[in-house]
């Protein structure tokens, strides 16, 4: 069960549970809910695009590279 199934699955077992008295806690759990999925979804998205693009991990690496060649030796 992915993470958006499980977040679906919670928030229609909250609202099933949802009574006058509990009304307004429930749907704030419930947008709570939400949120985190949109957080997660955003931070999965910017991770996708930014961290673990082919493009920015050669471009790293090359900088690495480039970093460690012209790294002064000292010899004693």
């Amino acid at each position: 069960m992915s993470e958006q199934d499980k977040a679906a699955w919670a928030i229609q077992a909250l609202a099933a549970l949802k009574t006058a008295d509990n009304q307004v806690i429930v749907e704030s759990i419930i947008k709570v809910i939400d949120d985190q999925q949109a957080e997660i979804e955003s931070l999965r998205g910017s991770m996708e695009g930014q961290l673990w693009s082919p493009t920015s991990w050669h471009q790293d690496q090359q900088a690495q590279r480039a970093a460690r060649d012209h790294k002064p030796t000292t010899n004693k």
